[in-house]
């Protein structure tokens, strides 16, 4: 099996060949958010009957990750009548509440450093953020969170990897944790920080809960 990649209009087409027949397809599509943030989106995904489920359509949805992460995009997302299939294998996460007879929208962390920083707070803001992500471990590890006095963009640093131990041999821990499964619904407020967040320094938890919820995540969709 080979990725060919080609450009058609504003879309990039990845489509799954054996022996230079097209078996499968799905285009990444970019639009401009009303902020002027560049969007992707999955859409027209094909696969010929006869092929289904032999894998091809699972090489196309990674190969867009690997070219998103290589772009530092924050995220994609896709409409879909049949959410479950992404959330339980990609991890995907519905990002606008579902209404029939829509399909659902759902979206995916791609790069957590990039998705982060469009998080933005009136006030400095410094925070050590635990990330879980099992299936694009790239993301997985301890980020140091830090908005500066004046207020503006958070900017995130990786500062581990998991079980990363420091220089005595104790495990790094964080203030809080979060998956990218509740990440990316907190941010599109499906989710309060309560809810998404699991605080791990109990007598910070009023405080970090409250600086959270008040963080404003700035790519708007159209």
């Amino acid at each position: 099996m080979e990725i060919e990649l080609r450009i058609e209009g504003r879309s990039l087409v990845f489509a799954a060949k054996e022996k230079d027949q097209v078996i499968s397809t799905l285009s990444l599509k970019q639009d401009i958010s009303d902020n002027g943030v560049a969007i992707f989106q999955i859409c027209n995904a094909f696969t010929k009957g006869i092929y289904r489920r032999r894998g091809y359509m699972d090489a196309n949805l990674k190969e867009v990750f690997t070219t998103l992460q290589a772009e530092r995009e924050p995220f994609v997302f896709l409409g879909t009548r049949e959410p479950e299939i992404f959330e339980n294998k990609y991890g995907f996460k519905h990002i606008i509440a579902p209404k029939d007879p829509f399909p659902d929208t759902l979206g995916r962390i791609v790069d957590v450093r990039s998705f982060i920083s469009y998080f933005s707070n009136d006030k400095e803001f410094v925070l050590s953020l635990r990330v879980y992500d099992d299936m694009l471990i790239e993301n997985d590890g301890i980020y140091f969170i830090h908005c500066s006095p004046d207020g503006g963009v958070l900017t995130p640093v990786k500062i581990a990897n998991p079980k990363m131990t420091n220089g005595e041999g104790e495990k790094i821990a964080a203030e809080a944790e979060v998956s990218v499964d509740d990440l990316i619904q907190f941010a599109f407020g499906l989710k309060t920080a309560k809810e998404a967040f699991k605080i791990v320094v109990p007598i910070k938890e009023a405080e970090l809960c409250e600086n959270l919820d008040k963080l404003k995540f700035d790519i708007a969709m159209s």
